[in-house]
């Protein structure tokens, strides 16, 4: 995606709210898009798109604010943004070379920009049984720059109504009930002169009538871990923290969910004592419920550390890759590593490992070292990036990964032709960037959603081959898309089950994506999925599944059409939600 040159800062957007102004000219395959983005503290964003078979220029004249431009390939698109406070009017020039000539006028108006949803907590029993109650909880949400104070009435119940005060770009979850299954419930949520009404059924599942989205610990410092390593060989026992959800559906519908456990204490690989294995949660009822979590990987001994896992599905063969990294001695993480050493014993870097499994995550084999394959001898810290892998539609599956040298750190990724048989390094997409995921669009262009080093916003970058190349080939320029983003591992992944596949078993293309992160601007807080459309140009609904602080998050399609969801709760562990795009779309 083009990269505008000026003031202008590159931003995605949410909600198109703005007022065409009389057209000047149109021009087939030319087009420009105006939408606002309250989710992110208020952005008027345009997309222009060049739908046509050469490269153009879009210039965009805001008379008495500036004047931007940007050189945008063939079918393909740029963004302009400008951070504005709400209220601001706004109007925009847009023009190319081609005789593109179209004006648009609005007002920002983040005034409203409010939510109050509905959810369940659905823990299970010990032996695998549903409670005969659960927490009903209300999400309050506040994208304005106010504090406006929420009322929220259940009409009936005892010590309704209820009000919380929500600060400014923050969210709620403190009023929870905790009701029998099958309770019937109504809220009237109001804030000044917006309102909210919803009913349905307390009852776990994301049914009509139902609150549509369920939530559950997966993991957390108190569950007992069966298998873990010891000097004394395996045992059951508990870890002191517990990080770094990874994500992934089988063709078959089986939910597997792997994560760090991280022993003796909450230090990343390489630091503390370095024992950290990698746990697994799977699913075979579409995440109603799920195994209890066992170790799948540990090094050779608790000096040596296995962490950050992706989960990769091969939907040709059905192979599920376990990508994670090696630490291999106390002091050598991502930043303890020196460069030089390539081979599969080095002792003086970090390692890429995997694990795969042909039954589901029912069992899976002895772990192959890819430092031989992908390793360059320049490079000193080196990880897969935590969360997810893709096939493309192509066949060709690629892990994200991110590696440091000479110049910074790189967010790239591994490819794989032959189905596994040999991995090979991709190119660099960005320097200054660290965990990345890659996403390929409804047009076959692969784009990577990236952490910058820097935190703040959400970064994007394309490569410029979408033939045979794609992750393969050089990239263009990095660009901010003005999403919120402490500098923390999120993720964005297209909207498909896994049975959505062509002839060859090579998953097919969408333009709908959901993208999923903390959305802070500088701590980690407030898991927000997004969901677009249109190849990621807008945002236009969101909803915050996890107020307050939180952490990294994955996300993945299920085969009835639901979306899991596993991120980091600093207050109950690794955490499962399950729901659908209609409870975000409703928000």
């Amino acid at each position: 995606m083009a990269r505008p040159t000026g003031s202008a800062v590159l931003a995605l957007a949410l909600g198109v709210t703005s007022v065409a102004l009389p057209a000047h000219a149109a021009t087939a395959g030319q087009s420009a898009v105006v939408s606002q983005d309250c989710a992110s503290g208020g952005r008027i964003q345009e997309t222009v798109v060049n739908d046509t078979a050469q490269p153009t220029t879009f210039t965009v004249d805001w008379p008495g604010t500036g004047t931007w431009s940007a050189r945008v390939a063939a079918r393909d698109s740029g963004h302009f943004s400008f951070s504005k406070p709400s209220g601001t009017a706004y109007t925009l020039h847009t023009t190319t070379p081609q005789g593109y000539d179209d004006t648009v006028g609005g007002t920002l108006d983040c005034s409203t920009a409010l939510h109050a949803l509905v959810s369940m907590d659905c823990p299970r029993n010990a032996d695998g049984s549903a409670p005969a109650a659960h927490r009903l909880r209300m999400t309050l949400d506040n994208r304005t720059a106010g504090a406006p104070t929420f009322s929220v009435a259940w009409p009936g119940r005892s010590g309704s109504p209820w009000t919380v005060t929500v600060p400014a770009m923050s969210g709620d979850t403190s009023l929870l009930w905790t009701v029998p299954n099958g309770t019937p419930y109504t809220f009237d949520t109001t804030a000044g002169s917006w309102s909210h009404h919803e009913s349905g059924t307390a009852t776990c599942g994301t049914a009509p009538g139902t609150p549509g989205m369920n939530a559950r610990s997966l993991l957390t410092t108190g569950t007992i871990i069966t298998g873990l390593n010891g000097a004394g060989g395996r045992y059951d026992g508990t870890a002191k923290s517990v990080r770094i959800p990874a994500l992934a559906v089988t063709g078959s519908g089986t939910v597997i969910a792997t994560m760090d456990a991280r022993v003796d204490g909450n230090s990343d690989l390489g630091g503390g004592t370095n024992n950290i294995q990698i746990a697994m949660s799977r699913s075979t009822d579409g995440g109603a419920t799920f195994t209890a979590p066992a170790i799948i990987a540990h090094a050779p001994t608790t000096g040596e550390g296995y962490g950050d896992s992706s989960l990769l599905v091969d939907r040709t063969t059905g192979t599920v890759y376990c990508f994670f990294t090696y630490a291999p001695k106390v002091g050598v993480g991502y930043t303890g590593s020196t460069a030089g050493d390539t081979t599969a014993t080095a002792t003086t870097n970090t390692h890429i490992r995997y694990i795969t499994s042909t039954d589901a995550g029912a069992s899976w084999s002895a772990p192959v070292d890819l430092n031989p394959q992908v390793r360059q001898a320049g490079w000193a810290g080196m990880l897969a990036a935590s969360g997810h892998g893709v096939q493309l539609a192509s066949g060709r599956l690629a892990q994200p990964m991110v590696y440091h040298d000479a110049a910074g750190d790189h967010a790239s990724n591994i490819y794989s032709d032959d189905h596994g048989v040999t991995w090979r390094a991709g190119a660099s997409a960005a320097v200054g960037f660290n965990e990345s995921k890659t996403i390929q669009r409804s047009t076959g262009k692969v784009v990577q959603n990236l952490r910058a080093d820097a935190g703040g916003n959400r970064w994007y970058t394309t490569a410029s081959d979408t033939g045979a190349a794609d992750v393969a080939s050089a990239y263009g320029a990095a660009w901010n898309s003005g999403l919120l983003d402490p500098a923390c591992n999120g993720d964005e992944v297209s909207y498909l089950k896994p049975t959505e596949v062509d002839a060859a078993g090579h998953p097919l293309l969408t333009a709908t994506a959901i993208l999923s992160n903390a959305a802070g601007q500088s701590t980690r807080r407030d898991i927000t999925v997004r969901i677009s459309h249109d190849d990621g140009a807008g945002w236009p609904h969101e909803v915050v599944l996890k107020a307050g602080s939180g952490g990294y998050s994955t996300t993945a399609v299920l085969n009835d059409g639901t979306v899991g969801d596993l991120y980091e709760s600093n207050a109950g562990g690794i955490v499962y939600t399950g729901f659908t795009l209609g409870w975000v779309e409703s928000a």
